[in-house]
């Protein structure tokens, strides 16, 4: 009745919101069995080698801020207390307003009025603000005082930080390493005799039979919302090897949906939805779980916390209904996958007036330790978790009780991530996907690039329009030529001629 053993902006931004700080999670990342306080070793903080131990900390708002009881605040509660303590370091946290926190930033740094660490919002915020001068590299700062960041951060996202070589911010770590799945209804599978489709055919030849035998269409989708048509195609793009937004051919990065080989998707897809096998209503569809958790659809893309909830409403519902992440499909030339995720998009700074620029990265590094962050993943023993064959066990109860913990993170690391689904029932939702094949997106990696950053919005979007015109027949595919032309003349050259500026010199 609930998801196979071997078995997504989903179940709901309340209970995710108190999943991540950042969101990340690894196939390798499992618990530490360390259940002790922080402590003042050498490998936790430089607190000893620093003389001004007053620190002031602004963050981003999170909504866990909300979830104080009592006296408790975010500068006086039981876990921020030990922190202070343990790291030798009277540190004040403050938040930045919920909305236009892009602006209050600028004010901040205009007024000279510093906080020692800032979360800065936004790749192109980041870097345009590091150009002006507004952060204190922090290259000898790392040498010096932040050890705990080589083995926080990969070397590729650290330098993707870099601003004409140099380090200005610190990428907050994403440890999510997956979202979206192909998630079949299984028990609609084995009722038919059909095995999971393993290619695009198969694919076809499967929901062709469960239409002709359920008289259901068989694959749902959301294209209600923008974005939405991209992330509930993507297995399917990807066959076609356009599951990303770009893609790399002869030596240059080339807009996927202009490709030839997008066309040929687009066509299959027109096919599949003229033969009743896609969701008539998939263009206006903006949530899919219901369809799943009814058996009115078999397949669909979905987020792990979608599924969770899928498979919690199908018990409860008694129908013996039951449910699996599958393979993505391949195209004939093997293509397949989703797009990586986990590549940062806020960043943590030292401003250049800050004041106590060494008990910033000192205090940094003790936040980055993994006494730290295990006392901050699980809690005080006792109280907050209890120990059990070596092993830190938290109830959801717990778990929630603390949520605001999230807020003296810096980042995420696998671990800490991974223990938090655990508690809150996700986990064997979100490990099944680690083990499908995920594609690399280029420009990820790029620096802040004006002239595709402030089009890529329009483009995708102009993109999902047309794709949604071109599949249910209200535009003629013999127009591709066309909408590429269109596409082109809305920005779309200039953006992918200036994002080949830095992706030819990276070669």
């Amino acid at each position: 009745m609930g998801m196979k053993k071997m078995a997504f902006l989903g179940l709901s931004t309340i209970l995710l919101a108190g999943v991540a700080a950042g969101c990340g999670g690894n196939e390798g990342g499992g618990a530490s069995t360390s259940t002790s306080t922080p402590g003042s070793s050498s490998t936790a903080t430089n607190a000893g080698g620093v003389k001004n131990k007053d620190v002031t900390v602004m963050r981003v708002y999170h909504p866990s801020m909300e979830q104080f009881k009592g006296s408790d605040t975010m500068n006086n509660n039981k876990l921020v207390n030990v922190l202070k303590e343990k790291s030798g370091f009277n540190v004040k946290y403050e938040s930045l307003p919920k909305d236009n926190s892009d602006q209050k930033v600028s004010i901040i740094l205009a007024s000279g009025d510093v906080p020692d660490i800032l979360w800065v919002n936004g790749k192109s915020n980041y870097f345009k603000l590091a150009q002006q001068g507004a952060f204190e590299p922090l290259d000898d700062l790392i040498k010096t005082y932040i050890p705990n960041m080589s083995t926080y951060l990969p070397k590729e996202i650290t330098d993707a930080a870099r601003l004409d070589g140099k380090i200005y911010g610190m990428p907050v770590r994403v440890a999510q390493k997956v979202g979206n799945g192909m998630l079949e209804r299984t028990d609609i599978l084995k009722e038919l005799g059909l095995k999971d489709p393993a290619t695009i055919s198969d694919m076809y030849t499967t929901l062709k039979t469960i239409k002709e035998k359920k008289n259901i269409a068989p694959l749902t989708a959301t294209g209600g919302n923008p974005g939405a048509f991209m992330g509930s195609f993507a297995p399917y793009a990807a066959a076609y090897g356009v599951g990303n937004a770009t893609m790399v051919k002869d030596g240059k990065l080339v807009f996927s949906w202009l490709q030839p080989e997008y066309k040929a998707f687009l066509t299959e897809m027109k096919k599949w939805y003229s033969e009743g096998l896609i969701d008539q209503e998939f263009a206006i569809n903006k949530d899919i779980k219901d369809k799943m958790i009814n058996g009115t659809a078999a397949f669909g893309t979905l987020y792990w916390a979608d599924a969770y909830t899928i498979d919690k409403s199908i018990a409860d519902k008694k129908t013996g209904g039951t449910l699996q992440y599958i393979a993505p499909i391949t195209g004939k030339n093997g293509q397949s996958g989703f797009q990586e995720e986990g590549i940062p998009g806020s960043y943590i700074v030292i401003p250049k007036q800050a004041k106590n620029k060494e008990g910033a990265a000192a205090y940094i590094n003790y936040i980055l330790s993994k006494e730290t962050d295990t006392f901050l993943t699980y809690g005080i023993e006792g109280q907050d978790y209890k120990v059990e064959n070596g092993q830190p066990v938290q109830t959801l109860e717990q778990s929630n009780n603390i949520a605001w913990r999230t807020l003296y993170f810096f980042g995420d690391t696998d671990p800490s991530f991974n223990a938090r689904l655990k508690a809150k029932g996700f986990l064997p939702y979100y490990e099944p996907l680690l083990k499908f094949k995920q594609n690399r997106e280029e420009t990820a990696y790029a620096p802040a690039v004006d002239a595709y950053d402030t089009k890529f919005t329009e483009l995708r979007n102009f993109t999902e329009e047309n794709a949604l015109k071109f599949i249910m027949g209200k535009r003629d595919l013999g127009e591709f030529d066309k909408f590429v032309q269109e596409f082109n003349a809305k920005g779309g050259k200039a953006a992918i001629d200036a994002m080949n500026e830095w992706y030819t010199k990276k070669k």
